[in-house]
């Protein structure tokens, strides 16, 4: 996601992103453990125009994380799903929580329609003084879309 925006000689340019990786263990039908880590980046930068002054500054860090998956057993044209996940300690993050509850309408046995829920939390610092980064944000809101099984 990119925001950017010039406000009385000022300019704002936000860069954010992420990448996850995650390992499955099937624990039933309706239940699987996730082990992985995600890759979290953030660029921005402040100038002002009018005095030719600019300021930036990047971040990047990796968290581990564990997580459980629940749904609905059996096939059944409507299944409902929810994902959650922990993880930082620490090593990253100081914490990092993500849930993410589902409703999957069934079309045929490879494609449905999916709506959900996400919530994603993310509490990251490092340094001290006037060298300390703080990121401490909770990201919410509605998705949507087409899954496809192969």
């Amino acid at each position: 996601m990119a925001l950017g925006t010039t406000v009385r000689n000022t300019n704002v340019d936000f860069n954010q992103g992420a990448f996850a990786v995650y390992g499955l263990r099937r624990l039933g039908s309706a239940a699987d453990l996730t082990v992985g880590m995600r890759v979290n980046t953030l660029q921005g930068k402040l100038g002002f125009n009018s005095l030719g002054v600019s300021v930036s500054q990047d971040k990047t860090w990796v968290d581990p994380l564990v997580g459980l998956i629940l749904r609905t057993p059996g096939e059944h044209r409507v299944q409902a799903r929810v994902y959650t996940e922990i993880g930082g300690f620490g090593a990253g993050s100081d914490l990092t929580w993500q849930v993410f509850p589902t409703v999957g309408f069934k079309f045929t046995d490879r494609l449905s329609l999916e709506l959900g829920y996400r919530w994603l939390d993310v509490d990251y610092s490092t340094g001290d003084g006037n060298e300390r980064f703080a990121y401490d944000v909770l990201t919410q809101g509605p998705v949507g879309g087409l899954a496809f099984r192969f």
